[in-house]
């Protein structure tokens, strides 16, 4: 089996290979597996694989995060469509300063106003090609973040309702809350089965023997 994860070793640095997808990887698109689950987390993975566990606390107003998408980002959802891990990813707001507090909010909040799992990933991705400049005032407005819904295929009949209401921030805001509590001290951070890893090289490209997946 060909595993997108190289090795796990005593540092637990991990390095994700660039390789070809299986045939099966192939056949499927990355949208059928993903999971929108209660706490508001995401996750990607293919059926019966249930470690290792990639996980991304990320800010969508966070421009590294931006850059972490573009490229380590797509290498891990490569390695889900191919069995290898599991794809966990927490949405946060980690600013506390004004204007980006909002502006990260705002976002958060339209994206768990996403119901639809197979639309979530389209929404996630355009919510980073539309990311306004880190201290924009009103940055990722609620008529902009409606019109990226109708964007990306989603009704957008009660979408800004849902973006202002009580009961959507009240869930962003608990979810960041939550990420803080597990010691999240910014954004991106990134965890393999619970331990921190480095992000910021690009992965791939090390030879090493890989981790198997686990299934059930």
């Amino acid at each position: 089996m060909i595993a997108a994860l190289a090795v796990i070793a005593v540092s637990l640095a991990a390095n994700l290979s660039r390789q070809e997808p299986t045939a099966a990887a192939r056949a499927d698109t990355i949208e059928r597996l993903v999971t929108l689950r209660p706490d508001g987390s995401v996750m990607l993975a293919r059926p019966g694989v249930v470690r290792p566990v990639l996980e991304v606390y990320e800010d969508f107003q966070c421009p590294v995060c931006q850059e972490f998408e573009r490229g380590n980002g797509k290498v891990a959802r490569e390695a889900v469509l191919r069995g290898e891990i599991v794809l966990l990813i927490h949405p946060m707001t980690i600013f506390s300063e004004s204007p980006m507090h909002e502006n990260s909010h705002r976002a958060l909040s339209a994206s768990l106003c996403v119901t639809d799992p197979a639309k979530w990933l389209a929404y996630h991705d355009a919510l980073y090609a539309g990311q306004p400049e880190e201290t924009q005032v009103g940055g990722f407005a609620v008529p902009e973040l409606v019109a990226l819904a109708e964007k990306t295929g989603i009704p957008t009949g009660d979408f800004a309702d849902c973006i202002t209401s009580d009961e959507t921030s009240d869930k962003a805001d608990e979810m960041s809350r939550t990420a803080l509590m597990k010691a999240v001290q910014g954004t991106p951070t990134v965890r393999i089965d619970g331990q921190d890893i480095d992000w910021s090289a690009p992965w791939g490209g090390a030879e090493t023997e890989p981790e198997q997946a686990t299934t059930v």
